[in-house]
């Protein structure tokens, strides 16, 4: 069944941040408690990019150039590397079920880069490839809620089997979104059936909420957006990179920077309400503090900064 396909103009990016705003207080109930600990990581051995198992008993994360992959304790104990392929690190995600990780992977011959994705199976540290290495892999690979792969594209998505037992998913069916350079955002639904929204826009970072009736996601050169898994709903959350939501779904987590047009000069977290009326600000030292990521149980947020380290800060929603 085609889909309405909403057309972000700048003129309604201007408009809904103008709605946002007006009447929005400038502090919400969310607030950082106490001062962030540092878990992994220094300028020595740097790390990056952190995301949460699904108990919350382990984090995955990369080197600041996402090569690689290390899987450790939540503070930071027992790391293991899984790999040291190149973009291992870029939005690698865990399986449902957490005893698995996936990720695209590349590879370089000369100037040439192809990708390929792999599951790493973190209890027989079995690593299987799903797909041959293809010059052009535009689409990230995503979990269903069964525990297959899929890539995500245009008029299809590719169902990717991973071969490994024990991976069972928590949750029922679930809506599944990507980013697609030449589609916009696309939704996947747990019927098969297909959405695109926003085509004319380049939608990166697209972060489903936790029931995944809601898609959090950055237009380039605009805004930060919460949307409806419909197409309804669009709400501006102002300037944001890399959204994270709480366990709730009430809150998304993203980190605001400046930069002079070729390094970040500054970076730091905050947090909105999914319905734009609350802003928060989590941090604020002179450290670059920036990809954050919820903890499964609300309760923490862990992010990197600028000198290779990895933290946690601890979160209350009074």
């Amino acid at each position: 069944m085609p889909a309405s396909t909403p057309s972000l103009s700048r003129a309604l990016v201007a408009l809904l941040c103008l709605v946002a705003s007006a009447g929005a207080p400038a502090y919400g109930q969310l607030r950082a408690v106490g001062t962030a600990v540092p878990v992994v990581g220094d300028a020595s051995e740097p790390f990056a990019h952190p995301s949460w198992s699904p108990d919350g008993t382990q984090l995955a994360f990369s080197r600041p150039s996402y090569d690689g992959l290390w899987v450790a304790d939540a503070d930071g104990a027992a790391p293991q590397q899984i790999t040291a392929e190149a973009g291992a690190g870029f939005t690698a995600a865990w399986a449902p079920s957490g005893n698995a990780i996936v990720a695209r992977v590349a590879r370089f011959e000369g100037p040439r880069r192809s990708d390929a994705v792999k599951v790493f199976d973190l209890a027989t540290a079995e690593t299987r490839t799903l797909t041959d290495y293809r010059a052009s892999m535009p689409t990230l690979p995503r979990w269903r809620a069964d525990g297959t792969v899929v890539l995500v594209a245009d008029d299809e998505a590719e169902a990717l089997a991973t071969g490994l037992s024990g991976i069972e998913a928590r949750q029922k069916a679930r809506t599944v979104y990507a980013e697609h350079p030449a589609s916009g955002l696309v939704v996947l639904r747990p019927d098969g059936s297909r959405a695109r929204y926003l085509r004319t826009e380049r939608i990166i970072n697209a972060a489903g909420s936790p029931d995944t009736r809601q898609v959090a996601f950055e237009v380039v050169g605009g805004d930060l957006f919460v949307m409806n898994a419909d197409g309804s709903g669009l709400t501006s959350l102002g300037r944001g990179h890399r959204p994270t939501w709480s366990p709730d779904g009430q809150w998304v987590a993203f980190m605001r920077t400046q930069d002079n047009g070729y390094t970040f000069t500054a970076a730091d977290l905050f947090a909105a309400r999914a319905d734009g009326s609350d802003i928060v600000q989590l941090t604020t030292s002179e450290a670059l503090e920036m990809n954050p990521a919820w903890s499964p149980d609300g309760t923490q947020i862990a992010f990197d900064d600028n000198a290779g380290t990895i933290y946690t800060l601890t979160i209350d929603d009074e």
